[in-house]
């Protein structure tokens, strides 16, 4: 199983987090508007992360988003030290056995 895929996939999904939470937050004083919840989960056979909205009928919590928003980049970085980390294992194998 090749992790590059997987850490690319999470990295995507802490990108479509952000964007989210922060499009709840730039929406707060919009009349009518309906705040999305991002939903995360893994694909089949540990095939990576995927992430859905789902639309939710409260208002936006300023607090809840916030703290969405400043856990994305930790998520990031995770999966970002991932690919690296699968990087430096896929050139070792192609070292050890090239």
């Amino acid at each position: 199983m090749d992790i590059l895929p997987i850490a690319a996939s999470a990295l995507n999904a802490a990108s479509t987090t952000a964007a989210v939470r922060a499009n709840n937050i730039a929406n707060v004083k919009t009349p009518d508007f309906r705040p999305a919840e991002p939903l995360t989960g893994s694909l089949p056979n540990g095939g990576g992360v995927a992430v859905f909205t789902q639309t939710v009928d409260q208002p936006v919590n300023l607090v809840r988003e916030i703290i969405g928003l400043r856990t994305a980049p930790h998520h990031y970085k995770a999966a970002a030290e991932l690919i690296e980390a699968g990087s430096e294992l896929n050139k070792t194998l192609i070292d050890a056995f090239g």
